[in-house]
This record gives C-alpha cells, sequence and structure tokens, in this order.
C-alpha cells in the first residue's frame, strides 16, 4: 500500500472513546496478545464489521427466529402504588 493510500485511509477513520464490561475487555487484551488482532481499535472495529454484516445478511442471527404469529403485547394497568409519581 503507498503512503498516499494509507493517508487515505486514515481520514476516514474517527477518534471515539468507549466503555467495555472488564470480561470483554480481557478477552481483547488476550487476543491481542496471541496476535489475533494487532491493536483494540482493531478488535472493536472487527466486532462492529460482523456485526454490521450479519445484520444486513442474517439478521435472524442476531435477533433470532421470530414466530408467524406475534400477538401485541397489551400493557395491564397496575395499581398506582407509587404516591409521589401519581398519573
Amino acid at each position: 500500500m503507498s503512503r498516499r493510500q494509507v493517508e487515505r485511509d486514515l481520514t476516514r477513520k474517527v477518534p471515539v472513546s468507549v466503555t467495555l464490561d472488564r470480561p470483554i475487555y480481557d478477552l481483547i487484551d488476550d487476543m491481542i496478545g496471541r496476535r489475533i488482532f494487532k491493536d483494540r481499535s482493531h478488535a472493536v472495529n472487527a466486532a462492529l464489521d460482523f456485526l454490521a454484516w450479519t445484520l444486513k445478511n442474517n439478521p435472524s442471527q442476531f435477533y433470532g427466529e421470530r414466530s408467524a404469529q406475534q400477538s401485541p403485547q397489551v400493557r395491564q394497568q397496575q395499581p398506582d402504588t407509587n404516591q409521589r409519581y401519581s398519573r
């Protein structure tokens, strides 16, 4: 890849900050240690690319199978037990 292509690629990236649960953070660091990913940004980008591909090509894999007939859920009125926030 030429220098110009590298510079062009960097202009499409946006710096962001994310907060991860400790087990996911440890998993990413373990994968970096095993050289599966080069850094945390690479790992997060790969995971989000896979999620985007899955949602586009096979959304049922992410959301699960849906039955043919789904009845709308009716919310039942609950007695007002909280006097502070009366309706």
